[in-house]
């Protein structure tokens, strides 16, 4: 599952559309471990993370209402 390359919102979005899809079991960990931190649901967590992720892929900053 490799992402896409780019800046825009397009791209963006399908990178987090394919992060939102079964993650590994290594994301699928984390997104447990942040959930249980967080008090929130797994599929929120998962949502946060696979926004991150896709962010951080196309360079841009995650901003502060997103955290």
């Amino acid at each position: 599952m490799p992402l896409k390359r780019g800046k825009s919102q397009k791209t963006i979005s399908t990178n987090i559309k394919e992060l939102m899809k079964k993650p590994s079991k290594a994301r699928a960990k984390g997104v447990r471990t942040l959930a249980k931190r967080m008090g929130i649901t797994r599929e929120e967590a998962q949502r946060r993370q696979a926004v991150a992720i896709a962010l951080r892929a196309a360079g841009k900053p995650l901003s502060k209402r997103n955290k």
